[in-house]
């Protein structure tokens, strides 16, 4: 399919053509670094970071776990840290080079740390972008200017997934398909939405007469798979496996629309919550293979992500203000124009702020923020993630794209 602005390199060439775009992945990193600034100074404990919308998930957890023991401690199994093993054992490696001692002066270092792989991840994911989305230096823009990005980048390692998922997307795109494999594969390890995607480029394979390539698809994933899991099973195998269990055992968390009922006083069960977020994980894919078996026309592959990924986020579990980061690069890989976008980005921005006013307010009911409001804000934003998929699928269907 056509590219309405091809504009993928310019009289210098592609690299210099894409200096000012990568110039520009310098403002969502400062902006995070900004809004961190009160923590930075007086740090992440109490219900302070709250009221001063500076929480972080990945400082806190960093002093609550003990990672800055390091890789070797978290091997042992003496940091628990709640996210999939690749994210995990990235974090403890980062965490176990700080300065040590002073866990104050640790987190600062996991955050200056994190801030600099951020720059270099958004530089790469509006790289891709701009090589394998429709609209070129114009779509890798709604990556290194993404105001979720600004809000998130900071709070968890979750742009770790996200690199390796849109670089993954990214190879399948330039016919690499080893190297899809392997990155979606490690991606798995690191956040695991990115085991959709494979799904999703096994239907546009069938769609496209790309079956053939799955083989190598499917070994670049088991590749990279077997490098993290086999050393991790010899060693200690619930490291491999211990965000998932956390997650089976888990109640609604903040951000799901299943967390209304919990708002009013009757939360739902694990379990129950458990066969609900499994359905929805169906139903994206089911919706998904509807959309590249049915189009017209090939869809762009970023579209087709982008309808799974957002029908999981809204009938998961949990859906975090740093789960949205997810989406940035899907928005951009679908070609979705910027008032889209930004009416997504506002949604964001108003439930960022009400869910750190709900929490601050637990402890001070006098300054709570009552939670009919955050239910409002809570459904504004799921409604604006649903909206990105319409728009995605009508991006896909549509006999002109140039139009939506």
């Amino acid at each position: 399919m056509t590219s309405p602005v091809p504009d993928r390199a310019g009289p210098g060439g592609p690299t210099a053509a894409f200096a000012p775009v990568a110039l520009l992945a310098a403002l969502p990193v400062l902006a995070s670094l900004w809004k961190q600034a009160p923590c930075l100074d007086r740090g992440w404990g109490g219900q302070e970071p709250f009221w001063r919308f500076c929480y972080s998930d990945l400082a806190v957890s960093t002093q609550t776990t003990g990672a800055s023991g390091g890789l070797a401690a978290w091997l042992r199994g003496d940091v628990p840290l709640d996210h999939p093993p690749l994210t995990s054992a990235l974090v403890s490696t980062v965490a176990g080079l700080g300065p040590g001692g002073d866990p104050l002066a640790t987190q600062r270092w996991v955050l200056g740390v994190w801030a600099l792989l951020s720059l270099v991840a958004l530089v790469l994911i509006g790289w891709w972008v701009r090589d394998a989305g429709p609209r070129g230096a114009l779509g890798a823009h709604h990556v290194v200017l993404a105001p979720v990005a600004a809000l998130t980048l900071l709070l968890s390692p979750d742009l770790l997934g996200v690199t390796l998922a849109t670089g993954g997307l990214w190879a399948w795109s330039r016919r690499h398909p080893a190297l899809a494999g392997a990155l979606l594969g490690a991606g798995f390890l690191a956040r695991t939405y990115p085991g959709l995607l494979l799904v999703v480029v096994a239907v546009l394979a069938w769609r496209t007469g790309r079956e053939r390539e799955l083989v190598r698809v499917a070994a670049g994933a088991l590749t990279a798979v077997a490098v993290v899991a086999v050393p991790l099973l010899l060693v200690r195998p619930v490291l491999l496996t211990r965000s998932w269990g956390l997650w089976a055992d888990s109640l609604a968390g903040l951000g799901s629309v299943w967390y209304v009922p919990t708002l009013s006083g009757s939360p739902w069960s694990a379990g129950v919550l458990t066969a609900v977020a499994v359905l929805g994980v169906v139903v994206a894919v089911g919706l998904g293979a509807l959309l590249v078996l049915g189009s017209p026309s090939v869809p762009r592959i970023g579209a087709a992500a982008l309808v799974v990924v957002a029908v999981v986020l809204v009938t998961g579990k949990s859906f975090p203000v740093q789960a949205s980061l997810w989406l940035v690069p899907l928005v951009a890989l679908a070609g979705l124009r910027w008032r889209d976008h930004l009416v997504w980005a506002l949604a964001e921005a108003v439930h960022f702020v009400a869910v750190w006013l709900y929490l601050g307010g637990l402890s001070d009911p006098d300054r709570s923020l009552p939670a009919g409001w955050y239910a409002v804000a809570l459904l504004g934003r799921v409604a604006a993630v649903a909206w990105l998929a319409v728009r995605a699928w009508q991006s896909a269907t549509s006999e002109d794209p140039r139009r939506i």
